[in-house]
């Protein structure tokens, strides 16, 4: 059943996820030798205010961004120094996940150049809250990827994260993963259009980070 659910949420989201990693995504070389782009990541979008209905759960998606840059210490509040700062980023993915649907996506996955193979793999399932203001619990878990006829992935990372709308939380120290921080931010979805609304944000952030350049 577990298998079937996964191969309908793929399939479900191609058109959304393969915009979201168009925007998103960027190759990462071995972990001894990262690729690193400098970017925004994790700032707030506005039009996204959820308000104080209740969440409608039939409607709902989540969309996650998950990233790995360069520094260890991140300046407190990270929320606030994320909205102002660029970062070195060395790998990245976003999705749309549906709720208790595990969605997973390699980590490295490349759109602008050619990949020989993924490092890793994330996984993620989303337990939305039925008022948005309590937190989503967000399970995520990182494998090593899939090799044909090798034996059954390693599982490198496994936690759940209490998660604000559109608040970043860096996931624990995982020397395997990276040495430097993950940084995990979830935006809720109450409807297609704030998918839109996201996407929009993300190309905008694209092009300030070349302008900062």
């Amino acid at each position: 059943m577990l298998v079937r659910q996964r191969a309908r949420a793929r399939a479900a989201l191609t058109v959304p996820l393969l915009a979201a990693v168009a925007v998103g995504c960027r190759s990462s070389a071995p972990a001894q030798a990262p690729a690193e782009r400098t970017a925004f990541v994790a700032r707030a979008c506005p039009g996204l205010e959820l308000g104080s209905e209740p969440l409608n759960l039939k409607n709902a998606r989540l969309f996650v961004e998950v990233v790995d840059v360069q520094a260890r210490n991140l300046p407190q509040p990270l929320a606030a120094w994320l909205q102002q700062n660029a970062v070195k980023v060395r790998s990245s993915a976003n999705l749309v996940a549906f709720p208790n649907v595990p969605t997973t996506v390699p980590w490295g996955q490349c759109v602008d150049e050619v990949c020989s193979s993924a490092q890793l793999s994330i996984t993620l399932t989303a337990r939305l809250p039925e008022a948005v203001s309590e937190p989503v619990q967000l399970g995520l878990r990182i494998d090593e990827a899939e090799k044909s006829g090798a034996a059954a992935p390693r599982t490198l990372l496994e936690t759940t994260l209490p998660l604000l709308h559109q608040q970043p939380a860096v996931l624990p120290p995982a020397p395997e993963v990276s040495d430097g921080s993950l940084i995990v931010t979830a935006y809720l979805l109450r409807r297609l259009e704030d998918l839109h609304a996201v996407m929009s944000c993300q190309a905008e952030q694209a092009e300030q980070a070349k302008r900062a350049q």
